[in-house]
């Protein structure tokens, strides 16, 4: 994965991996201290990153070899991811083919609704992150919003927007090109730490995703 931001000790990452088997460019935000594997809820319960994100999977793999709703397998994802790594809005974004734009539809977190109906960007070209990630179906995580090597990637319509100084970007594509996009954040610049096996249990859900999308087309 590409690695951008600040991290809490003040150091900026910038790294590049090989595309992984599925032929995806990740790109990732530099991150600060070691994840400790475990988020605390909002009942202040300590919940075990892996534990949250395996129990999912194996939930939705449950749920594919059925017959299931879309929006159903969409939201059981977006709440994993939720609660898994203790974001404070997950948000679907869909592909509006008519407009060519991605839109937000529905998630979880405070002033979701709100959230959704801001995020609403062009899918033609834009010198920006967001066009980044869904041209390359690359996974994306912004450290630090305000980083000098990153700032100006920052689009405009997301300042003026939303609060976040880290996010989480994990695209959906099929055939090469972008269906969906699921968005996450947390206020404070690197305040999002995830592990290369939470890293991998989260691509996980998000082709689980791609697949029920696919399967309910």
């Amino acid at each position: 994965m590409k690695k951008f931001g600040r991290s809490k000790a003040g150091a900026v990452d910038c790294n590049e991996d090989e595309a992984d088997e599925t032929g995806e460019t990740d790109e990732r935000a530099g991150t600060g201290t070691p994840n400790p594997g475990a988020v605390v809820d909002a009942d202040g319960l300590r919940v075990d990153t892996e534990t949250v994100l395996s129990a999912g999977i194996q939930d939705i793999s449950n749920t594919l070899v059925e017959d299931f709703k879309l929006n159903d397998v969409l939201r059981i994802i977006l709440d994993t991811m939720y609660r898994a790594i203790g974001f404070r809005p997950v948000l679907l974004c869909i592909r509006d083919a008519r407009s060519n734009t991605m839109q937000g539809r529905f998630g979880l977190g405070p002033d979701v609704p709100e959230l959704a109906r801001k995020f609403h960007f062009p899918l033609s070209f834009t010198p920006d992150i967001f066009h980044a990630a869904i041209s390359k179906g690359a996974d994306i995580l912004i450290s630090d919003v305000n980083d000098p090597k990153i700032a100006d990637r920052i689009p405009g319509w997301f300042r003026d927007s939303v609060q976040a100084s880290t996010f989480v970007l994990l695209p959906l594509t099929i055939k090469q090109k972008p269906v969906a996009l699921i968005y996450a954040d947390k206020d404070h610049a690197g305040e999002i730490v995830i592990s290369e096996r939470e890293l991998s249990l989260l691509k996980t859900l998000r082709n689980q995703a791609v697949l029920a999308i696919k399967q309910a087309s």
